[in-house]
C-alpha cells in the first residue's frame, strides 16, 4: 500500500512515551501516523490539513484535549473530522465531557493495541461510508435535477404551443411537428433517468451514438424558443449540416445543450445574440457557445463544476436557477469522452469585451 493510501491519523499526546507507542502501533498495521507532543503542535499541524481521524490525550498542560476539540468543532471545514479520547481509566466525567463535545469513542490507556486498532478501524469505515453516502445523496439530486430542471424545459415548450392554439386552432398544423418533438424529449427524459440511476449502481453503460450536432442545437432551440423570443436573442448557429459527433442524443439535448442555452439566455442583456460555431481538431470537434452577457466572477468560475458549492445567481431579467446545471454537464461530457472548458470576463463599468465563452470537446466518429 503507497503511503498516500494510508489512512491518516493525528496522535495527540504529551507524554513522549505514549506517543512513542501510538506511532509504533500505528505505523505497524498500515496507518500513516502523525505525531503532536502538545496542543499548539496539534493546531498548527492542522493547518490546511485534514486527518482521516485524531487520537487526542485528554490531560494536557496549556491547551488541554477538550479545547482542541472546541476548536475543530466550531470549524466548519474540520468539525466533521472523528476524534478519539485518549483517557486514564478512572476518567469517567471525562469520557462523559468528550462525547458531549462530539468525540467519536474513547481508549483508555495504557493502551492495549488491539482494542485502540478496533476502535480505529471501526469510525474509519463509518466516515468512508459516511463519504459514500453524501456521494449517492448529491447523485440523486442530480437525478432529480434532470426531472424538475430539464424536464421543465420540453413541457414549457408544449405548454406555449397549447396556449398558442387555444388563441388560434387553425395554426394546429404548423405546430404539430415541435409539439410531438417536445413531447418526445420529455418521454426520453425519463427514460435517461431510470438510465442513470443504472449507471449508478454500475448495471449498464450509457448508449452512446452518431449525433448530428446541428440537429442537435435546432431541438434545443426549439425547446427554449420562448426564452429567445422573450429577451429578444439572436441565434446564430454557424455550424455545418453534415458535421457530426459521438454523443447520447436525449441527454446531449436535454442536459448538456439546454441547459447550457438556458445559463447563456439567463445572463445575456436583452436584444443582445448567441453565438455557437465548431471547428475540427484532430479526431476531435470542438463547439463553443459564445454569450455577451455579464460574465462570471473568478470565484464562481472555480466553483462552477463542484457540486457542493453554490453557484446559482439571479439573470438580467432576475431568472431564478439552481446552480447545478455546469456540474451535470460536465458529468455528461464525462461520460462521452469529452471535455468542457469555461472561460469568461465579468462585466465591469462599461467594459465592452464581458461575456462566457463555454468550449465543447467531443469525440469525431471519424
Amino acid at each position: 500500500m503507497k503511503n498516500s493510501e494510508k489512512p491518516l491519523v493525528l496522535a495527540v499526546d504529551d507524554n513522549l512515551n505514549n506517543l512513542k507507542i501510538l506511532g509504533n502501533i500505528l505505523r505497524e498495521n498500515g496507518y500513516n501516523p502523525e505525531l503532536a507532543g502538545n496542543g499548539r503542535e496539534a493546531l498548527n499541524f492542522l493547518k490546511g490539513r485534514y486527518p482521516d481521524i485524531i487520537l487526542l490525550d485528554v490531560m494536557m498542560p496549556e491547551l488541554d484535549g477538550f479545547k482542541i476539540c472546541k476548536q475543530l468543532k466550531e470549524d466548519p471545514l474540520k468539525k466533521d473530522i472523528p476524534i478519539i479520547f485518549l483517557t486514564a481509566k478512572s476518567e469517567v466525567e471525562d469520557i462523559v465531557k468528550g462525547f458531549e463535545m462530539g468525540a467519536v469513542d474513547y481508549v483508555t490507556k495504557p493502551f492495549n493495541g488491539i482494542e485502540l486498532l478496533a476502535r480505529l478501524d471501526t469510525h474509519i469505515k463509518l466516515k468512508r461510508q459516511e463519504k459514500l453516502l453524501k456521494k449517492s445523496v448529491e447523485e440523486k439530486n442530480e437525478l432529480l435535477h434532470v426531472l424538475c430542471h430539464d424536464l421543465m424545459n420540453p413541457i414549457g415548450a408544449t405548454r406555449n404551443i397549447i396556449e398558442k392554439l387555444i388563441e388560434n386552432f387553425s395554426d394546429f398544423q404548423s405546430y404539430q411537428a415541435n409539439m410531438v418533438s417536445s413531447l418526445k424529449n420529455a418521454m426520453d427524459l425519463i427514460g435517461l433517468v431510470r438510465q442513470m440511476r443504472m449507471l449508478e449502481i454500475k448495471k449498464e453503460t450509457l448508449r452512446l451514438e452518431t449525433v448530428t450536432l446541428k440537429r442537435a442545437f435546432f431541438e434545443s432551440y426549439y425547446i427554449l424558443k420562448r426564452k429567445f423570443i422573450d429577451k429578444n436573442i439572436e441565434f446564430i448557429l454557424d455550424i455545418e449540416d453534415n458535421t457530426q459527433i459521438i454523443a447520447e442524443n436525449t441527454s446531449l439535448v436535454n442536459s448538456v445543450l439546454n441547459n447550457l442555452l438556458t445559463n447563456a439566455i439567463k445572463f445575456s442583456y436583452p436584444n443582445s445574440k448567441i453565438i455557437i460555431t465548431s471547428e475540427s481538431k484532430k479526431k476531435n470537434i470542438q463547439v463553443c457557445v459564445q454569450d455577451f452577457g455579464i460574465g462570471m466572477p473568478s470565484v464562481l468560475l472555480n466553483n462552477i463544476f463542484d457540486v457542493s458549492k453554490s453557484t446559482s445567481r439571479l439573470g438580467t431579467n432576475g431568472e431564478n436557477g439552481t446552480g447545478f446545471g455546469m456540474p451535470l454537464i460536465k458529468k455528461f461530457m464525462n461520460f462521452y469522452g469529452g471535455e468542457i472548458e469555461i472561460f469568461s470576463k465579468e462585466k465591469r463599468g462599461k467594459n465592452k469585451d464581458h461575456g462566457t465563452s463555454v468550449f465543447l470537446t467531443f469525440r469525431s466518429p471519424s
